[in-house]
C-alpha cells in the first residue's frame, strides 16, 4: 500500500516537473525533493528500493535521461545510508540539507556527463535552495499524514 502510494506521488511529481515546471529554469527539483525526504525521514528497509523506483519513474517520464536518475538516486542512497544514523530525521532542516546536497551533486554529475559549460552558477543558486525548500514542503505535507496514509514508513530518531 505504501509503495503504491509513493509511486503514485512520484509519477505525479515527475509529470509536474517535466511538463509545467519544465519552462521555469529556476524551478526546484520536485522528484529529488521527494526522494531526499524519503531517504531521510523514511524507514531504512525501503530506502534503496524507493530511490531506484523513483529514479526509474523519472527516467521513463523525462525524455532526455537514460538511466541517469535511477543510477544517481541509488548511488545517493548508498552514500547516505552510513550517515543516516547521525541525523535527527524528523526535522525539516535535515530534509532540506540533504536535498540541497543531492541537488548539487546531481547538477555536477549532469554537467560532467553533458559538458561543464552547462553548469550555470545562477541556476544552481536558484535550484539548489529551492529543492531544499521543496523537500521541507514535501516532508510537512506527506509526513504529517496519519500513519496508515504516509507514503513511507517513519524512520524515527
Amino acid at each position: 500500500m505504501r509503495l503504491g502510494l509513493f509511486l503514485l506521488i512520484a509519477v505525479a511529481l515527475c509529470l509536474l516537473q517535466h511538463s509545467l515546471l519544465a519552462a521555469w529554469w529556476w524551478a526546484p527539483d520536485l522528484p529529488l525533493a521527494l526522494v531526499a525526504w524519503a531517504m531521510v525521514d523514511g524507514d531504512e528497509d525501503g530506502v534503496l528500493l524507493r530511490t531506484l523506483l523513483l529514479g526509474l519513474v523519472r527516467d521513463l517520464i523525462d525524455p532526455g535521461s537514460e538511466w541517469f536518475h535511477a543510477v544517481a538516486y541509488t548511488l545517493l542512497a548508498l552514500a547516505f545510508l552510513p550517515v543516516r544514523g547521525w541525523l535527527f530525521r524528523t526535522r525539516g532542516l535535515a530534509w532540506a540539507l540533504w536535498a540541497c546536497v543531492a541537488a548539487l551533486v546531481l547538477a555536477l554529475a549532469d554537467a560532467c556527463t553533458a559538458s561543464l559549460s552547462c553548469l550555470d552558477p545562477v541556476l544552481l543558486a536558484m535550484m539548489v535552495p529551492g529543492t531544499g525548500l521543496a523537500a521541507m514542503a514535501v516532508g510537512w505535507l506527506f509526513g504529517g499524514l496519519p500513519r496508515a496514509l504516509r507514503p513511507v514508513g517513519s524512520g524515527g530518531a
